[in-house]
C-alpha cells in the first residue's frame, strides 16, 4: 500500500477505497459535478459518525456547487479549487494511496477528481469527547482541579493555556502498523534536558507495534529493561502536574485516547510528591516525610511483627509479649498475617470492580468476616489485624502516586524472609534491596538522585519543599549515568 499512487479513474480510486474498508456501511461517497465548460466529476469520500458534516456542508459541498469557471491549464484546476473555492483553513494534497486512507480513518474528508492522480484532504474531524472536569485520581485541597481528557488536541490546548511561551515544543509521532495512534512528545526548549529529550525519543524509535491500545506499552519502552516492581516513569492527570514537571527539565509522553501524561524521568523520591504542596504553606517540612514513613511501614511492618512473633517474642517483657502474641489462635501468626493480607487485597480488587450499590455490602460483610467473627472465633489475633489495618492505609496512601506494585511486592518478599530468617534476614534483604534500587535508572538518570550520587543543590525539592520563589527561580538538572 505504501508505493501505490491515486489512479487517474475515479471509480477505480472509488472501488480501491471501498476494499480497503471492506465495504463498511458507514463510508459515504457523495458524488457531484461541477464547473461550467467541461464539468468536473467529483466525489467526496468520508467515514459517517465521526466528521463534522455542517463544516463540510458548508465549506466544501456548498462552494462546490455554485457556478464557478476553471481558467488555465488543466494541471491548475486542483489548486484553483483549494485556492477560490475550498473554505477551509488547513488543506492538503497527496498523491499516495495510504496517506489518502489514513486521512480518512482521522476523520478527515477526502475529494477525488476524476483524471487527476491527486486527492485533496480536508480536516473535519468531530470524535465524542467528555467534557473537561476536575481530576479524579489526584484530588487536592487547592490549586487548579482540571484533569486530562481522552483528546490530545485537547490536553495540548488545556496546557498551552497554561504554559504561554513560544518555547513549549510538541513533536507527533504515530506508532501501530495497523492502527495508527499519535503520540506527542511535549518539552520546554531551552529548560529540558538535553540527554534525557534524546534518550525518550531513542526509546520511543524503538517501538514496533501494530496497535496501542494502552499508554502501557510506551511505559514499558520508556522504562527499557531489566523490568521492575518500581514505577520508573510516572502518571499525571493533572494540567498543573504537567506543566510543573515541563519547567523542571522533564518530558512528558501524551497517548491519543488516554486522559493521562507520561513523564520521565521518574526518581523515588517525586512519588513522595502531592500536587497541592506547591498552593498550601502547611507540611511543607512534614508531608513528605510522612509519606515515607508511611512506605516503610506498608513493607516492613508485617516483616517486623512475624520476626518478633518467631524469633524475639522471648526478649519481650512477658506482659507485653502475653498480649501483643498469643498460642491461643487456632493459625500460626505467618498464616494469620498471609490469609489478612489475601483477604484485603480481595475486598480492594471487588471494590474497584462491583457496581457503585454493592460496595457497601461488600465492606460491611468483609468487616464482619475479617473483623468481629474472626477474632471472636479464634482465628486471628487482633494485633494481626491491628498491623494489617495499619499496614493497608500506609499502603492507599502511596498507591495513586504508582508505589502500589512496590509495595506489594515488597511486602510479601520481607513477610517471607522474616518467618525463616527473623531480623538478621531482614538486615540483609534491606542492603540487597538499596543496592538494587542504586542500580537502577529513569531514562538514564540514577532512580535515588539526588540522594545517590548525592546532589546538594537538588535537595531543596526532595524530603521537604523549598520556598517558592527560590524553587521557581532555580533550574533543575539531573545527574545522568554514563551507561
Amino acid at each position: 500500500m505504501p508505493n501505490i499512487e491515486i489512479q487517474k479513474c475515479l471509480k477505480e480510486n472509488i472501488i480501491n477505497i471501498k476494499n480497503t474498508f471492506h465495504d463498511t456501511s458507514d463510508i459515504i461517497v457523495r458524488n457531484i459535478k461541477v464547473g461550467f465548460k467541461g464539468p468536473l466529476e467529483i466525489d467526496i469520500v468520508y467515514l459517517d459518525g465521526i466528521i463534522d458534516l455542517d463544516l463540510i456542508q458548508e465549506y466544501v459541498v456548498k462552494p462546490l456547487l455554485e457556478p464557478f469557471k476553471t481558467v488555465g491549464f488543466k494541471e491548475s484546476i486542483i489548486d484553483q479549487i483549494i485556492e477560490r473555492i475550498i473554505e477551509s483553513a488547513d488543506v492538503k494534497t497527496t498523491t499516495k494511496y495510504k496517506e489518502l486512507i489514513d486521512a480518512i480513518v482521522q476523520g478527515n474528508t477526502v475529494l477525488l477528481i476524476n483524471g487527476y492522480q491527486k486527492g485533496i484532504i480536508i480536516p473535519s474531524p468531530k470524535w465524542a469527547e467528555r467534557s473537561i472536569e476536575a481530576s479524579i485520581g489526584e484530588r487536592s485541597a487547592r490549586g487548579p482541579q482540571i484533569g486530562l481528557t481522552e483528546k490530545m488536541k485537547t490536553n495540548i490546548n488545556l496546557i498551552r493555556g497554561s504554559l504561554r511561551t513560544p518555547d513549549f515544543c510538541v513533536e507527533t509521532v504515530e506508532f501501530g502498523s495497523l492502527s495508527p495512534t499519535s503520540v506527542s512528545i511535549l518539552y520546554i526548549e531551552g529548560i529540558v534536558d538535553k540527554g534525557i529529550l534524546k534518550e525518550v525519543k531513542k526509546r520511543l524509535k524503538s517501538l514496533t507495534i501494530k496497535y496501542v491500545l494502552s499508554e502501557r506499552v510506551l511505559e514499558d519502552v520508556l522504562e527499557g529493561k531489566p523490568r521492575s516492581f518500581f514505577p520508573r516513569v510516572r502518571h499525571s492527570e493533572r494540567i498543573d502536574g504537567v506543566v510543573s514537571s515541563l519547567f523542571e527539565g522533564r518530558v512528558v509522553v501524551i497517548v491519543d485516547g488516554n486522559p493521562f501524561a507520561i513523564i520521565a524521568p521518574a526518581l523515588f523520591i517525586d512519588f513522595m510528591h502531592a500536587p497541592d504542596e506547591y498552593h498550601i504553606s502547611m507540611g511543607r517540612f512534614t508531608n513528605r516525610i510522612m509519606r515515607l514513613i508511611a512506605f516503610i511501614l506498608g513493607v516492613y511492618l508485617p516483616g517486623v511483627y512475624i520476626a518478633i512473633a518467631n524469633f524475639h517474642k522471648d526478649d519481650l517483657p512477658n506482659k507485653i509479649s502475653k498480649a501483643i502474641i498469643s498460642k491461643e489462635e487456632l493459625l500460626p501468626t505467618f498464616w494469620e498475617i498471609f490469609i489478612l493480607i489475601f483477604l484485603i487485597r480481595m475486598l480492594v480488587d471487588v471494590a474497584f470492580r462491583l457496581p457503585k450499590s454493592g460496595v457497601i455490602l461488600v465492606s460491611l460483610i468483609g468487616t464482619i468476616v475479617i473483623g468481629e467473627t474472626a477474632v471472636t472465633a479464634k482465628l486471628i489475633h487482633p494485633v494481626s489485624l491491628i498491623v494489617i489495618g495499619i499496614t493497608s492505609l500506609s499502603s492507599f496512601l502511596g498507591a495513586n502516586r504508582g508505589l502500589v506494585g512496590a509495595d506489594t511486592t515488597l511486602r510479601m518478599l520481607f513477610l517471607i524472609i522474616a518467618n525463616f530468617w527473623g531480623f538478621n534476614g531482614i538486615i540483609i534483604a534491606t542492603t540487597i534491596l538499596i543496592i538494587y534500587m542504586v542500580s537502577l535508572n529513569s531514562v538514564g538518570v540514577p532512580y535515588l538522585s539526588p540522594l545517590i550520587p548525592f546532589k546538594m543543590q537538588e535537595l531543596k525539592d526532595t524530603f521537604y519543599r523549598e520556598d517558592l520563589q527560590k524553587l521557581i527561580n532555580s533550574k533543575h538538572s539531573y545527574t545522568e549515568d554514563n551507561d
